[in-house]
């Protein structure tokens, strides 16, 4: 083996394990990291014009990070705090209950269950899974508390990085693309795509997931039906499934109404789910999409769903940006094809 092989493997092996290293390091903080991103390419226009005015980069990122910190992230962060609240009042619920008085129903279901399976040594015990359940609940709540401090973290994190993103973004856009081993023309094509797939997705269909589940929160403290930041939460992820959307939802609310004696709450729930909730998509989904790309929500749904379950709560916008990256460069990959072969074509003939 040459010595300029071995220098490159040795090199090659260096980079990749510092690269895992850093990765390693940064991963607590990859949600609030692609958090700013996101913003940061939603704000780029606005940054853009205040810099074009002022002339100071520092004071126009400021300026950029005190709006979005007062007209976003601080409202997200107040949201989240009392969905965490009302986890660990349920929790705290749980961990109370007399899990002693058990319907009667339940024993006979037990019985019934022996009857069936006589092989089996003993039917499920419904009191120890309660007390199971209890004991979850309990773990949640300690879970909550310690979430709550990491919510004011990640929120400063936030801030800090927007900050960095506005003020040096096209520096650190310069970079990747001279690191880049593909042309530049093709970085900025790749880059310039995933922006405009990035703004389609978080505007035309995140940004209406969050409204329609924060109406549906509002119909539930208007008519009185209880938790309405964790089922507004609920609701803001099963609006992305097609056709049921917030319906999976807002029909249990209905009918916890009806079977309360709530009969004009209701009515009015629904009265408002069909009126407020159900033409979101009708006035709002056109103009926040625009030209932008379009994206089968069946693979949003799985990006979130899956997003979510990797990365926790950063998932709901990480999944769907992780997303964007492989449309944007599927797409990139589709014009190299059509443009090679295009350029093969003459030599055929």
């Amino acid at each position: 083996m040459s010595e300029q092989k071995l220098e490159g493997y040795f090199f090659t092996t260096i980079l990749i394990v510092a690269l895992f290293l850093v990765g390693y390091i940064l991963y607590p903080f990859v949600g609030a990291l692609a958090l700013a991103v996101v913003l940061a390419i939603l704000a780029m226009p606005l940054y853009d014009r205040i810099s074009a005015y002022t002339h100071r980069p520092n004071l126009s990122a400021i300026l950029v990070v005190i709006f979005i910190a007062l007209v976003i992230l601080l409202p997200a962060a107040g949201l989240l705090l009392l969905l965490l609240e009302e986890l660990l009042r349920l929790a705290q619920h749980a961990t109370t209950l007399n899990y002693s008085m058990i319907p009667a129903f339940l024993d006979d279901v037990n019985a019934r269950v022996q009857e069936l399976f006589p092989t089996v040594e003993s039917a499920i015990d419904v009191s120890i899974l309660f007390q199971k359940i209890g004991t979850m609940a309990g773990t949640l709540a300690t879970g909550v508390v310690t979430a709550t401090l990491d919510v004011f973290v990640k929120t400063l994190l936030v801030l800090i990085a927007l900050f960095f993103f506005l003020r040096d973004g096209h520096r650190f856009v310069d970079t990747l693309i001279k690191l880049s081993p593909l042309s530049d023309k093709e970085d900025k094509k790749i880059i310039h795509r995933l922006s405009m797939v990035t703004r389609s997705l978080v505007r035309g269909t995140l940004v209406i997931a969050v409204i329609k589940g924060a109406l549906v929160g509002i119909g539930f403290i208007i008519f009185g039906v209880p938790n309405p930041v964790l089922w507004g939460s609920i609701a803001a992820i099963s609006s992305l499934i097609p056709a049921i959307g917030t319906g999976l939802v807002m029909i249990p609310a209905f009918f916890f109404l009806v079977f309360s004696g709530a009969y004009f709450a209701a009515f009015g729930f629904m009265i408002w789910g069909i009126l407020i909730v159900g033409f979101i998509d009708d006035m709002l989904a056109p103009r926040l999409i625009g030209d932008g790309a379009r994206i089968h929500p069946l693979f949003i749904l799985l990006s979130v769903l899956g997003g979510l379950a990797t990365f926790g709560i950063a998932g709901f916008l990480l999944g769907p940006l992780i997303f964007a990256l492989l449309i944007a460069l599927s797409e990139i990959y589709r014009l190299k094809i059509r443009e090679m072969h295009c350029s093969a074509q003459p030599s055929n003939q």
